[in-house]
C-alpha cells in the first residue's frame, strides 16, 4: 500500500485537534504510540532525536526540542493515518452503492 495524498481538510482536523491539545503531553502521546505501533520507525527517529534534535544542547532544552519534534511528527503520522481510514471509509460506502473505486 502507498501512502495516500493527505486532503487539506483531513491534515487541518488533525492539526486544528493536536494544537487544542498540552504539546508535551501531545508529544509524550505520540512516543508512546510510535513505540507500540511503529517500533521500528521509532528506532530511527529517536536515534535521530539525539543525534539531530538533541546534540550539544543541555538536558532542558534537548527533551523540549525532542517534544516539539514529536508534536510535528504526530501531525503528520495521524493525518496519514487519518486519511487511509477516511479512504478505506469512503470505499466501503462506494463498494455498497455497486460501485468500485
Amino acid at each position: 500500500m502507498t501512502i495516500p495524498m493527505v486532503t487539506s481538510d483531513c491534515v487541518l482536523a488533525v492539526a486544528d485537534k493536536a494544537m487544542r491539545s498540552d504539546m508535551p503531553v501531545f508529544g509524550t502521546e505520540m512516543l508512546d504510540e510510535l513505540i507500540k505501533d511503529q517500533p521500528h520507525l521509532m528506532k530511527v527517529i529517536s536515534f535521530m532525536l539525539t543525534e539531530i534534535i538533541a546534540k550539544g544542547k543541555d538536558e532542558e532544552t534537548a527533551a523540549m526540542d525532542a517534544v516539539q519534534t514529536m508534536c510535528v511528527i504526530g501531525v503528520v503520522f495521524k493525518a496519514i493515518k487519518a486519511q487511509v481510514e477516511a479512504n478505506e471509509m469512503a470505499s466501503l460506502f462506494s463498494e455498497e452503492e455497486g460501485e468500485v473505486v
